[in-house]
């Protein structure tokens, strides 16, 4: 994907998420099914917990309650989002570019760290190994990376929000396979980018970032089934592209 391409999308969803963000975050307040899910898989003790793009915080907010973490590091691209997290949670929040190389620099080292409904919506594929493989530099050797990527290809409600690229003047030959441009319809009409990555695909990533697959199981939404979780953990040696 050309770079003009990749900051084009990446524009979009910062628009998307600054403009929306009272909208989006109404919608996100209660736990989703498959957090439950991911608990058995923390470390205990977990004295030191990173998020990944923590949005409004909902996801440290629902670990601070089982007393399951102890510091909580959070870090977004949207300064509306982080301004809800630290209303929601408690912890340490940083604005950071997850494109951008060392966008994780400074945070040190941690024995497990979310990234939860996130690299869906990083335009190219090589951005997101990038950015899992700087996630496994902050990672213990035994540590646990809990990620999930929305299924919304496999409904035919989500479906209906795909747009035609034309509405932000890209082609489907400017963006990779799988990509799509959605349209958001709560407290107003907006767009943003999503790439539907399946297992198949996150499977990929996991290799090419260096991560083994602990467990993998789908969650969430009115069908019970759109996102889907995995749980990593880095191998040894790190695979080299």
């Amino acid at each position: 994907m050309r770079e003009e391409v990749v900051q084009r999308l990446l524009d979009l969803n910062r628009e998307f998420y600054d403009a929306q963000a009272d909208s989006f975050s109404g919608s996100r307040v209660s736990p989703q099914p498959g957090f439950a899910r991911l608990l058995p898989h923390l470390p205990r003790p977990c004295p030191r917990f990173l998020d990944v793009g923590c949005g409004n915080g909902r996801f440290a907010q629902f670990l601070q309650s089982h007393n399951r973490i102890g510091e909580f590091i959070g870090v977004d691209f949207s300064a509306e989002l982080l301004a809800d997290a630290a209303q929601n949670a408690e912890g340490t929040f940083y604005r950071r570019n997850l494109l951008e190389p060392g966008c994780l620099d400074g945070l040190g080292i941690f024995p497990a760290v979310s990234c939860l409904a996130v690299l869906h919506h990083l335009p190219g594929k090589a951005n997101r190994v990038r950015l899992l493989r700087e996630i496994r530099e902050h990672l213990t050797g035994n540590g646990r990376l809990l990620i999930s990527n929305w299924q919304f290809m496999d409904s035919a409600r989500q479906r209906r929000k795909v747009q035609d690229w034309a509405e932000i003047g890209l082609a489907a030959t400017d963006v990779e396979p799988n990509d799509y441009l959605l349209a958001w319809r709560r407290g107003g009409f907006a767009l943003r980018y999503a790439c539907h990555i399946d297992a198949e695909e996150t499977a990929e990533l996991a290799e090419s970032a260096g991560f083994a697959i602990v467990d993998q199981f789908r969650s969430d939404g009115k069908e019970g089934n759109l996102s889907l979780y995995t749980v990593l953990t880095p191998t040894l040696p790190m695979l080299q592209s």
